[in-house]
């Protein structure tokens, strides 16, 4: 497809299938490990916090295919930096043709205008995270001037290997399944684990709902609370994606957030949690386990990670580039 035969327009939900056929020739090539479904892509173009008639591109053919494409989004509320994050790809067959160079400068001028808009009192930057298997993202983004700045493992365990045994709650907690009575409880926890989290933000009750325990993909039954009292004081969220399963034929359970309040640190709750969590996995009938860990996490999450089994599969480099 020649460039010039492509149209450039901003995305609508109606987009939906064709952004699914997208992603999945570009994970066919880049195995990132991500596969999406509608839904999935649905619930991306229906988030709030994207104007898709301001913050989306997309490069279409004559055909209706999207042949590349970007969304940009950022917080609502910030601590401090305001750091904008595009996502977005050009599909294998039409790269080398400057369509990437093309999302990336747009994507740069809209994140500029945005973070003018929202929150003009703190720095700002925008932010892109590449997978180790797509170099030729990493050489476009660095010819940009991002710089790479924060490294993750995408981290798998089989649950045929031996589980950690589930350690005794300290004295005064106790452990139960999640229920959605204290979905709010959760929320504030999690806020509060994670506010010196690098690049945290607080999420709000909307994007709690949609993207922490969405209903598409949150499990509750195995999800885990630690409580003191009725106060919860650590949480474990687990998701499941049909698309992956569809895709691997591996049903895998994926820790999306492991948390403890400071004060109840260094008691061993995140140990009792995921290994908790493990056993309900099995129980579950789920073949795999997997996560994220942030390589500079300062609250040793991923040696907890790697005692429990997990080793890692991927690694994602964040880059980002001030904004003026």
């Amino acid at each position: 497809m020649e460039s010039d035969a492509l149209r450039w327009r901003t995305l609508t939900i109606e987009d939906t299938p064709a952004l699914t056929r997208a992603w999945a020739s570009v994970e066919a090539v880049d195995h990132t490990g991500e596969h999406y479904s509608e839904q999935d892509l649905r619930e991306v173009l229906e988030d709030e916090s994207i104007e898709l008639g301001r913050d989306s591109i997309a490069a279409v053919a004559p055909d209706g295919e999207a042949v590349a494409f970007a969304w940009l989004h950022g917080s609502a509320a910030v601590l401090d930096v305001d750091r904008l994050w595009v996502d977005g790809a050009v599909l294998p067959g039409a790269r080398r043709r400057g369509l990437g160079r093309r999302l990336l400068e747009w994507a740069e001028e809209r994140a500029a205008g945005l973070h003018r808009e929202r929150h003009p009192d703190v720095p700002g930057a925008i932010r892109v995270v590449v997978h180790q298997n797509n170099p030729g993202k990493q050489a476009l983004v660095r010819a940009a001037g991002y710089e790479p700045t924060r490294w993750a493992y995408t981290m798998t365990r089989s649950m045929e290997a031996p589980i950690p045994e589930v350690p005794q709650a300290p004295p005064g907690l106790t452990v139960t399944r999640y229920a959605a009575e204290r979905d709010e409880a959760v929320r504030q926890a999690h806020r509060e684990a994670f506010a010196d989290d690098w690049g945290a933000t607080p999420p709000d009750a909307q994007e709690w709902l949609r993207w922490y325990i969405p209903a598409t993909t949150f499990r509750p039954e195995l999800s885990w609370l630690v409580l003191d009292g009725d106060e919860v004081v650590g949480y474990l969220l687990t998701h499941f994606w049909e698309a992956d399963a569809a895709a691997t034929g591996v049903r895998e359970a994926y820790v999306g957030q492991l948390g403890v309040r400071p004060a109840w640190r260094r008691r061993g709750l995140g140990r009792l949690l995921l290994a908790t969590a493990l056993r309900s996995y099995r129980a579950g009938g789920y073949e795999r386990s997997a996560l994220s860990a942030d390589t500079a996490n300062a609250t040793g999450a991923l040696g907890l990670y790697e005692r429990a089994g997990f080793g890692v599969r991927d690694t994602w480099v964040t880059w980002l580039k001030p904004l003026d």
